[in-house]
C-alpha cells in the first residue's frame, strides 16, 4: 500500500476496481483503517457501506474499470478518512436527478447521507469521480 501525501491527505491506499472481489477488498480496508483510527460501530458500517456501493456502480455501470484511493486526514481537532472513486466510464448523464432519486437501492443518494462529505462530477462519456469523507472528533 501507498503511504504518500497528496491534495486530500496521506494517502492510505490505492486498489483497482474491476470485479466484484475489488468492492469487497475496498470495503474491508476502509473498514479497517477506520478501526484503526478508533472510528465507532456505527461510523464504520456507514464507511463501508457507502464504499461498497460506490465501487459496486463502478463494477455495475461505469463499462470499464475505476479506482479507489483511501486517506488519512488530520486537523486540530478531528481525524477522517476520505475517499476517491474514479472511472472512465460512460458517466452520469443528468447528476441531480441521480442524487435525488428515491428508489430502492439508490446507492449515490444512499452514500450521501452516510458520509460527512459527499461531491460528484461526471461527464457522459468520460467519467465520473466521487469524493466522499467521514470525519471523527478527537480529543487534544
Amino acid at each position: 500500500m501507498n503511504t504518500t501525501t497528496s491534495q486530500y491527505g496521506k494517502e492510505l491506499a490505492k486498489l483497482p476496481v474491476a470485479r466484484m472481489q475489488d468492492v469487497l477488498l475496498a470495503r474491508l480496508i476502509a473498514r479497517q483503517e477506520g478501526m484503526r483510527m478508533g472510528f465507532p460501530a456505527q461510523a464504520l458500517t456507514q464507511i463501508a457501506t457507502a464504499v461498497s456501493e460506490i465501487t459496486r456502480n463502478v463494477v455495475q455501470y461505469a463499462g470499464r474499470p475505476g479506482q479507489i484511493r483511501m486517506f488519512e486526514l488530520r486537523e486540530a481537532s478531528r481525524a477522517g478518512l476520505k475517499f476517491a472513486v474514479e472511472d472512465q466510464g460512460v458517466g452520469i448523464g443528468d447528476i441531480e436527478r441521480t442524487l435525488t432519486a428515491n428508489t430502492p437501492g439508490a446507492s449515490i443518494p444512499g452514500s450521501r447521507v452516510l458520509m460527512d462529505e459527499f461531491a460528484i462530477e461526471s461527464t457522459p462519456g468520460s467519467g465520473t469521480t466521487v469524493i466522499m469523507a467521514k470525519w471523527l472528533q478527537v480529543s487534544s
